[in-house]
């Protein structure tokens, strides 16, 4: 699946399109939900194998769509980011589709026959 792929996920209170780099920062950030709230940068985009850069420009959509916000910078783990109130409720709102698209995108999950081709 194309990683500008967009998924429109709205349950009336917020809104939000997201990208396959997005879905896996939400779906990793929801797993860990209540227990941690806030994660680095850097360790969001090891933990969700992506580089760097596309976990930074994903983390400035979320943070626009006001799912999480800037944390305190921390000089040993750098860049900080943290769930918000609302964007903990629209997780858990969420959750079931977030995990659905998720496995969607994911297709080292599957063998390959279990993967359509068009």
């Amino acid at each position: 699946m194309d990683s500008n792929t967009i998924f429109t996920i709205a349950d009336g209170s917020i809104s939000v399109k997201l990208d396959k780099a997005e879905i896996s920062i939400l779906h990793y950030i929801e797993g860990w939900l209540p227990t941690f709230t806030d994660w680095s940068v850097e360790e969001l985009a090891l933990k969700c194998d992506m580089f760097a850069a596309d976990a930074t420009a994903a983390i400035d959509m979320l943070i626009l769509y006001g799912l999480i916000e800037n944390g305190e910078t921390v000089s040993d783990f750098g860049r900080r980011v943290q769930v918000t109130a609302a964007g903990a409720r629209w997780l858990q709102m969420n959750a079931e589709t977030i995990r659905s698209i998720n496995y969607m995108n994911n297709t080292e999950l599957f063998v390959s026959s279990e993967i359509a081709e068009a």
